[in-house]
C-alpha cells in the first residue's frame, strides 16, 4: 500500500507543479510583452536553429507596428537580401515560404561577419509552427536562385516548437496588426 500512496502522491504533484514547469519556461522564452496603443507588442528571445561548423542561423519572433515578423540572423553564413525566402518543412514534408521584406543588416563581430533581415510571417505561420515539428528549412536566394537546405537537429526542433507554441500562446491576436496572410503554402511533388 504505501508504493501505492508514494505513486499517488508524485503523480499529484507533477499535475500540480507540471503546467507551471511549463509556464515558467515560457516565461523564459518571452523578452519583451506588454500593449501599447491598442497594438500587442511581444518579443521572443533569440532561438538558434542551425549550428554547423563555423555558421549558426538564428530567429527571433516579434509582434509589433509592422505585424508579426522574425529576426533572422546568419552569423558566419549567408546574406539574406530583400524578397530571398525561408522556406520552412514540418515533418509532414508541408512547405510554406515566406519572403524577407527589409534591406539586409551586415555587422562584424570579431573578423564574423552577422547577416540579420526581418522575414514577415503571419498568425498562419504562428500557429502551424507552434502545432507541427519543423524539422527544414531552406534559404532561397532569389538573385542568384540558390537554395540551401539545413535539417533542424531534435533537440533544436523541439526548442523551436516550445518558442513558437509559447509566442502564439502569450499573443492576443485581437491586438495583431494584421498583414494578412503572407506565406505560400508549397504544394508537395511526388519526388521530394
Amino acid at each position: 500500500m504505501k508504493p501505492f500512496s508514494l505513486l499517488i502522491i508524485f503523480f499529484s504533484c507533477f499535475l500540480l507543479f507540471g503546467g507551471e514547469l511549463r509556464s515558467q519556461s515560457c516565461e523564459e522564452l518571452i523578452a519583451d510583452n506588454r500593449v501599447i496603443g491598442g497594438t500587442h507588442i511581444l518579443r521572443s528571445q533569440s532561438q538558434t536553429l542551425v549550428v554547423r561548423g563555423n555558421y549558426t542561423y538564428s530567429m527571433e519572433l516579434i509582434s509589433d507596428d509592422k505585424g508579426i515578423t522574425a529576426l533572422v540572423v546568419s552569423k558566419g553564413g549567408i546574406e539574406f537580401n530583400q524578397d530571398d525566402e525561408v522556406i520552412f518543412m514540418d515533418a509532414n514534408q508541408t512547405r510554406r515560404s515566406y519572403r524577407f521584406i527589409g534591406m539586409a543588416e551586415i555587422n562584424n563581430e570579431g573578423g564574423v561577419p552577422i547577416h540579420s533581415n526581418i522575414l514577415q510571417l503571419d498568425m498562419t505561420a504562428l500557429q502551424w509552427f507552434s502545432n507541427n515539428l519543423i524539422t527544414t528549412i531552406y534559404l532561397k536566394n532569389n538573385i542568384s536562385n540558390e537554395m540551401r537546405k539545413y535539417t533542424f537537429t531534435e533537440n533544436r526542433l523541439r526548442e523551436f516548437n516550445q518558442l513558437a507554441g509559447c509566442f502564439y500562446q502569450a499573443l492576443d491576436p485581437t491586438l495583431v496588426v494584421d498583414n494578412g496572410e503572407v506565406g505560400l503554402l508549397i504544394p508537395s511533388s511526388a519526388s521530394t
